[in-house]
This record gives C-alpha cells, sequence and structure tokens, in this order.
C-alpha cells in the first residue's frame, strides 16, 4: 500500500466474546506493518466517564438507571470525539475503535431504551464511520469464550438472556445499515483475520 488516505474510521462491534477486540489488535499491527497511520481507541474511554461506566460493571456495584448509564456513555463519547476521533481524521489516521454507539443502542436498548434514539442522540456529535465490522456469534459461543479466558467474576454484561437482547438488537442493524458488515466469528482467528484484513483494505482503497 502506498499513498496517505483521508482519515476513516473503522469500528468494531459485537458482544462480549467475540473477539473483536483480538481482532483490532492484529489490523492496527498489520496496518502498521505496512507504513500506516493507525490510530487505536476504546469505548469506554480512561477518561473521567469510562471509569465511572467500568466502576458500574464491576460485580456487587449498584446499577445505574438506563437513562444514567447512556448519559454517561453520550458524555465519554463526546470527550473521546473532540479529543481523539476528530484529531485523528484530521490528521489522515486509519482510526480502529473498539466499540462505538452501536454498542450503545445494543447494550442500552436491552435495558429497554430506544436504539433509534440513541443513535439520532449520538450522531447529532459522532462522525458516522467508513465500516463498521460486526463479529458476529452466537451467545452460547461467546459465553464459552469468556469462561474460558476468565480471570475475574463475571460482569453485569455478561448475562446470558441480556446478551441474546444485545445480540437481537446488533443484528437488526446490520440487517439495515450498508456500512456493517458481518464477519462470522465462529471460524478460527486466523480465517476471521483474513476477511477483516480484506474489508479495511477494501476501505484504504476507497472501494
Amino acid at each position: 500500500m502506498s499513498g496517505k488516505p483521508a482519515g476513516c474510521l473503522i469500528v468494531f462491534e459485537g458482544i462480549d466474546g467475540s473477539g473483536k477486540s483480538t481482532q483490532m489488535r492484529r489490523a492496527a499491527a498489520w496496518l502498521r506493518s505496512a507504513r500506516w497511520p493507525v490510530a487505536e481507541l476504546v469505548e469506554p474511554t480512561q477518561g473521567e466517564y469510562g471509569r465511572q461506566i467500568r466502576a458500574l460493571t464491576r460485580p456487587g456495584a449498584q446499577r445505574a438507571s438506563p437513562e444514567d448509564e447512556l448519559d454517561l456513555f453520550v458524555r465519554d463519547r463526546q470527550e473521546n470525539v473532540e479529543r481523539n476521533i476528530r484529531p485523528a481524521l484530521e490528521r489522515g489516521d486509519v482510526i480502529l475503535l473498539d466499540r462505538y454507539y452501536y454498542s450503545t443502542m445494543a447494550y442500552q436498548g436491552a435495558r429497554g431504551l430506544d436504539p433509534e434514539a440513541i443513535q439520532a442522540r449520538n450522531e447529532a456529535f459522532a462522525p458516522r464511520p467508513d465500516r463498521v465490522l460486526y463479529f458476529d456469534l452466537p451467545v452460547e459461543a461467546a459465553l464459552e469464550r469468556i469462561e474460558r479466558q476468565r480471570v475475574a467474576p463475571a460482569d453485569l454484561f455478561e448475562q446470558q438472556d441480556y446478551l441474546k437482547r444485545v445480540k437481537a438488537i446488533y443484528d437488526g442493524l446490520a440487517r439495515r445499515l450498508d456500512y456493517f458488515l458481518t464477519i462470522d466469528a465462529a471460524r478460527d482467528e486466523e480465517a476471521v483475520a483474513c476477511d477483516v484484513m480484506t474489508a479495511i483494505a477494501q476501505v484504504l482503497r476507497g472501494a
């Protein structure tokens, strides 16, 4: 690859255990080896509001109301857009983002909020990504992966019935948004990585 593209935003989405974070790290290493400028970001961030969000998911923590939780996610994202995403786009970076407002639509939507209202609220300030890579994995398989890798007690986002509602919202987004690309995350890591790199290459070529 050669040349310097305009900045682009590629989002990695999926339920817990789908492998998106692993694949994002692999993609970042691959891009850097090809000398692309890469910005790796994650939501919730490590900022003030992101830390509050993580505290809410710890075992024994008192769960916030869906509305209060949504407000924290929006505030955290506003900071991320202002401090990280827009500056990286202006530099011409390839931004790889682990979770974005689609996660908020899915996870807070599964708690009873309106996903489309969440989308509208976020798109009032957050740039739309060039591509969303949706790592599609059955909930049962995702929970098996989480259990195999567990080093801490389950958090509140890993309950099976809840994750099924989350996945249903993701599946609906993948059907209606043409910039979503569904990737079969049940396959081995190498096969998934091949699809990820192909998809990113298409974005960088402007396909």
